[in-house]
């Protein structure tokens, strides 16, 4: 799968980026909502990791302008800092799951796993 990873925390964007990639799939990290919905055309990704708490333009901002732009990106919702209102929107805005984060790796590796067998199951 193509993954683009929107996160403002470097180094948290790195560790998935890396992780993700050891297990076949292709990963673009970007650190902003901008740098992400600027990059939405040119990577055609099949899901995207979305931080919700990011200076700027924030994840719920940049959820909605998604799925106006591409309503069929899987977006899964990293979030550390979000409150329940905020996991609230990004559900009604169609996140496909919400990840605590600090969080196991095995977390994002499930969440994969689980937008690949919805995205095989579309296709039988």
């Amino acid at each position: 799968m193509e993954i683009l990873i929107v996160d403002d925390e470097p180094q948290v964007a790195e560790v998935l980026a890396r992780s993700l990639n050891r297990q076949g799939h292709r990963t673009t990290v970007v650190h902003s909502g901008q740098e992400a919905l600027d990059r939405l055309d040119s990577l055609a990704p099949d899901a995207m990791f979305l931080d919700v708490s990011m200076p700027g333009m924030n994840g719920l901002d940049v959820m909605a302008e998604v799925k106006r732009l591409k309503p069929a990106l899987a977006v899964v919702v990293i979030t550390g800092h979000a409150t329940a209102e905020q996991v609230e929107r990004v559900m009604e805005l169609g996140a496909v799951d919400v990840i605590q984060k600090p969080s196991a790796l095995t977390h994002y590796h499930r969440a994969i796993e689980r937008l690949h067998a919805k995205k095989v199951a579309r296709r039988a």
